[in-house]
């Protein structure tokens, strides 16, 4: 095959990658103080770092902004048994410029046991469902907007980006769940 026709094709294929990336149910645009950002257009990542972060998370580990990470129920004022209502959840997603269609997507997709709080577990296991296979979910590729969006929207999610919302949930965790 020529190189101009090898060319031609791959320019082709590139298209219609992109159009059917760029689809309903993928990342969009956010907005900020009612004005539109821009966003990536397509299939949103972690860098190899905060891969690794969402691992942890996995496995019961929350990492601040800081250079520590900390167990799950360890921690200044200890964190275990604590969480955050589906309101101060709201109002944290909206201060990383959450539209209402993504506040209602990931508080349903945090709360798994629908009592209208999200725990620490609950918290950790959602942020975990963005790497590997789930990574391509609606739910997975909200949060890495949310996250990529708060920071510079490049279409990766950094370690500083994923820690920055693990750390503002640690800030507005409660006290222990009520039954």
């Amino acid at each position: 095959m020529s190189p101009l026709i090898s060319g031609l094709v791959s320019s082709v294929a590139s298209m219609i990658f992109n159009a059917a990336t760029a689809g309903p149910g993928k990342a969009q645009a956010a907005r900020r103080n009612g004005e539109e950002t821009p966003g990536p257009s397509s299939f949103l990542h972690l860098s190899p770092e905060a891969a690794s972060l969402a691992g942890m998370a996995g496995k019961g580990v929350a990492v601040g902004t800081g250079n520590s990470a900390l167990p799950s129920g360890m921690g200044v004022g200890s964190m275990h048994g604590r969480s955050v209502s589906r309101e101060d959840f709201q109002t944290l997603l909206e201060r990383f410029g959450a539209t209402q269609a993504q506040k209602d997507q990931l508080v349903a997709g945090f709360d798994t046991n629908n009592d209208g709080r999200i725990g620490q577990d609950e918290f950790l296991q959602g942020l975990s469902k963005t790497r590997g296979a789930q990574a391509g979910s609606d739910f997975a590729q909200t949060v890495l907007q949310l996250m990529d969006n708060a920071g510079n929207a490049d279409g990766t999610v950094a370690r500083q980006e994923f820690a920055a919302l693990t750390t503002a949930f640690g800030s507005a965790q409660s006290g222990p769940r009520q039954a």
